[in-house]
């Protein structure tokens, strides 16, 4: 029988238990998008608190791209050899310590320690990113169909809950530290009780670890090494870059551009994201009817779209029109991404750190370009430099493409279906049997019963 959504059989847990991972991870990508923009809310309030200018903050904030480069380069050799478990316990951990390493810097004015804080708190984010995007990616198999971009969608609601719990704390003048403990602590224990639901096994992997013995940089050596992880990596660079630009430039953009104010901005950014939220909730239906390649393809034209109409609009009316094309195509840019840098099981772990190093880079070289181009000119135009993004997506598509046929399009698997067919009949036709159509026919009923 061909598996459903071109999934390969996989020896299958106890369903209740894929259930309550599925819940469990999605809690996860819930809870980390949470605490990440309980940092981004008070980025203003840290920078007066510190008393750094614009630059001085940036020069700060490259410290959390390192601690996120360096923790991907070993996460998957941590993985291998320690369990997506442990690195879920231990990261789980080490967040609370370093958020609240932040906040204590801020209230002290200390550069360094806020220095080192962030660098663990990036560090520590890799960790988790990259153990929950590899249980999302197990979880995903079992359950036969392509529900990664459910998980991501957990992640910007969460986000969005956290952006609202900072304006209230925000609001109240609440200093971040607090802000930081409070928050980090519930999170904290939250998360302690999921983990173990989380994880349908969590534990080292034999043969994973067998192939990291040269260590972690040999690990991810040898993954920066496949060309096939590269491409993919540059598909989630590009799905990272589209997310990206929106989020910290298309608010200001409409303030500058259009002469909005700054509330009817922010209105503008939740239209693409919940239009990005609702696609990457739905996307595992369109991915099943499309397979990966299309979707992909799709997005990117969606992303083009949105971004030519939004930079040579005529009226301020199809503004938010162009923002939520803009949101529907980031939508399954880096799931897709994700999901098929996790085709091959005893590699998802390092794959994943790979891949998401792709993602750690966008988020700090592009943002600053768009900066630099706008300087030139009106930030609008700037924004132009996405498609740039929908580009590479649109050409590199084929790449997540699986040699197993993981996630091939409804018509793709008829096709399948219909040479199963063809060649169960013509071999009992050959056999001389006197139901040369009944293997044929066995097929096709097995493939309408699904």
């Amino acid at each position: 029988m061909l598996p459903s959504f071109g999934f390969a059989p996989t020896t299958a847990p106890d369903a209740s238990r894929v259930r309550s991972a599925r819940i469990g991870v999605l809690s996860l990508f819930g809870f980390l998008g949470l605490l990440t923009a309980t940092f981004l809310s008070r980025v203003p309030s840290m920078r007066d608190l510190l008393d750094v200018s614009p630059a001085g903050l940036a020069t700060l904030l490259i410290f959390g791209a390192v601690g996120a480069l360096t923790a991907l380069l070993i996460t998957g050799w941590a993985a291998a050899r320690l369990g997506t478990r442990a690195l879920l316990w231990w990261s789980n951990l080490s967040y609370l310590g370093a958020i609240s390493m932040v906040g204590l810097a801020t209230m002290l004015g200390d550069h360094v320690l806020f220095a080192a804080g962030y660098f663990l708190v990036s560090f520590s984010f890799a960790f988790t990113n990259v153990a929950m995007n590899t249980e999302a990616a197990r979880i995903e198999r079992r359950v036969g169909r392509a529900i990664m971009p459910q998980f991501h969608a957990g992640f910007s609601l969460g986000m969005a809950i956290g952006l609202g719990v900072g304006v209230l704390f925000s609001h109240a003048g609440i200093a971040p530290l607090w802000h930081f403990l409070i928050v980090g602590t519930v999170t904290t224990v939250a998360r302690l009780f999921i983990v173990p639901l989380s994880t349908i096994d969590g534990r080292p992997d034999p043969d994973a670890a067998a192939a990291s013995l040269g260590g972690p940089f040999a690990t991810a050596k040898a993954e920066y090494r496949d060309p096939h992880v590269i491409l993919i990596g540059m598909i989630v660079f590009a799905g990272a870059m589209t997310e990206n630009v929106a989020a910290q430039w298309l608010p200001l953009s409409v303030v500058d551009d259009f002469g909005l104010t700054e509330s009817t901005a922010d209105l503008v950014y939740w239209v693409f994201v919940v239009a990005m939220v609702t696609v990457r909730w739905f996307g595992a239906r369109v991915i099943g009817r499309l397979g990966r390649v299309v979707s992909l393809r799709a997005s990117a034209v969606l992303v083009a779209s949105g971004v030519l109409l939004y930079a040579f609009t005529p009226t301020v009316h199809l503004v938010p029109v162009a923002a939520a094309l803009w949101g529907m195509g980031a939508a399954l840019g880096a799931p897709i991404g994700f999901s098929a840098a996790a085709d091959d099981p005893a590699r998802a772990a390092a794959r994943m750190a790979a891949v998401s190093s792709f993602s750690t880079i966008a988020g700090l070289v592009v943002p600053q370009l768009v900066g630099r181009v706008a300087e030139l000119v009106e930030l609008r135009y700037a924004l132009l430099l996405v498609l740039v993004a929908a580009t590479i997506t649109f050409t590199l598509a084929r790449a997540v493409r699986s040699p197993k046929g993981l996630f091939r399009s409804r018509r793709a698997q008829e096709r399948a279906v219909g040479a199963a067919v063809l060649a169960a009949d013509e071999a009992a036709s050959l056999s001389g049997s006197d139901t040369a159509g009944v293997p044929g026919e066995r097929v096709a009923s097995r493939w309408r019963r699904r």
